[in-house]
């Protein structure tokens, strides 16, 4: 049996990283609604099909994508009386994705060590911005295991079904997922891999939203005019240095179609993928994770060197596997607190009368899992509920427009907004006083 070496040490830099970086303060706008999701299905003993935590679309029809996550997340809620275990998921789930992908191309690179430690650093690097929370980060993972059965000596495809099931009851980047295995079917012109498709896709069906797992995407992308006014949907801004990852895998990949270390076969995935990395910067991840095992091919190919057998120190056994442990224990024990920027305070919330209030997407959020069901929000992050209509009528009313109308229309009495708002001004002077202000929101009231 190989013994662990003073060699492998190296591979637990990016993992030291990802631990540090799991204790970020939590600032993602949706993370926190996922939670209460899963605690109200827990209770009402179903999944979500109608909108129970707004007053602008109460009850209108929305079905929760990430069903099985959020029922993750609330029994991990309840049964540890808070989100303490965020950093470890956060630890968990991005070690386990640039581990897989590392696994990949430790094979693709001939067991290069020092080809894998320079993937698992691009993709750590890469991964920075995604780690968040939400659901998503399951679906990161989830590819990764894609990515690595599609690249296995022995491609377990039986595994599929169930992987996709899990997959479709978590997030809607299963279709990615499927697409792309399709089209490494085609590459391989693998009847075989068709059929497992074909099969993994019919799983899906069987989740707690049957064929409704594809109606959500359906009325996603039906509401894809609202998806321009969200950030992460716009196309990735190259001068961000978390996107040079992308930039650099995609002249690699160049870089060994021009030395001939690629098959035209290759194009059914490289052509695909590098297009879905460039139109979205929410994509920037996951084609990243698909192209890396091609753009290694620009790297020279060099016979592993055969040695025999090296007898290490017994201690330097025991440092590796108690540094591993170390970086899981600090992932464990270390707190991360709510970003105070994007969330409100508690004075912020103390503030506030009862009765309904206008908010901004991630105090939305925030509202929803902290004091819902005795405060609804005025909107949230659900792009595929609130639609264009919505989002539109939101940031009208952010810089100032239609205010009056809609706040009468919907008895809305006081706002909870960002300091540097241009309404707040707007407000005050329709005679709306400011009831509270700190460095990062403002409560106003009529």
């Amino acid at each position: 049996m190989a013994q662990l070496r003073v060699a492998h040490l190296r591979f637990l830099v990016p993992f030291v990283a990802v631990a540090w970086r799991a204790t970020q303060p939590i600032g993602d706008n949706s993370f926190l609604w996922h939670v209460r999701a899963g605690t109200l299905q827990i209770d009402r003993g179903q999944v979500l099909t109608a909108d129970p935590f707004s007053f602008t679309e109460a009850g209108a029809a929305w079905r929760t994508q990430s069903w099985l996550a959020e029922l993750g997340y609330g029994w991990l809620e309840r049964t540890t009386g808070g989100i303490g275990w965020v950093p470890m998921m956060k630890f968990l789930a991005v070690s386990l994705a640039i581990g897989l992908i590392g696994l990949v191309i430790y094979r693709v690179s001939n067991r290069s060590h020092w080809v894998t430690l320079g993937a698992l650093v691009l993709m750590l690097w890469q991964s920075s911005p995604f780690a968040v929370a939400r659901p998503a980060l399951l679906g990161f993972v989830l590819l990764a295991c894609v990515v690595a059965i599609a690249h296995s000596k022995r491609r377990p495809l039986w595994a599929l079904p169930l992987l996709f099931w899990l997959w479709a009851s978590v997030h809607g980047m299963f279709v990615v997922g499927l697409g792309y295995l399709f089209l490494d079917a085609m590459r391989r012109k693998s009847r075989r891999q068709v059929a497992a498709v074909v099969a993994a896709g019919l799983a899906t069906l069987l989740t707690a939203h049957g064929i409704g797992v594809w109606l959500i995407l359906v009325q996603f992308l039906q509401n894809s005019a609202a998806l321009d006014l969200i950030s992460e949907w716009h196309p990735p801004d190259f001068s961000n240095p978390f996107v040079v990852p992308l930039l650099l895998v995609i002249l690699a990949v160049i870089i060994a179609g021009t030395r001939g270390a690629l098959q035209t076969s290759d194009l059914w995935i490289i052509i695909p993928f590098v297009s879905f990395g460039v139109m979205a910067g929410r994509n920037v991840w996951p084609a990243v994770m698909v192209l890396l095992p091609f753009a290694v091919r620009a790297l020279p190919q060099r016979a592993r060197a055969k040695s025999g057998p090296r007898q290490e120190a017994l201690v330097l056994n025991w440092a590796f596997g108690l540094v591993l442990g170390a970086v899981a224990v600090l992932g464990l024990i270390q707190v991360a607190p709510l970003s105070e920027e994007l969330f409100p305070s508690a004075g912020a919330m103390s503030s506030l009368d009862s009765g309904r209030q206008f908010n901004d997407t991630a105090a939305g959020g925030y509202l929803i899992y902290a004091a819902w069901p005795e405060r609804e929000v005025f909107i949230d992050d659900r792009a595929e509920l609130y639609g264009w209509e919505g989002l539109d009528r939101f940031h009208d009313i952010k810089s100032g427009v239609r205010v009056e109308e809609t706040f009468a229309e919907l008895g809305i009495r006081q706002a909870l907004v960002p300091v540097e708002w241009p309404v707040i001004g707007y407000l005050q002077l329709l005679g709306w006083e400011i009831a509270y202000e700190d460095e990062f929101f403002t409560v106003l009231k009529e």
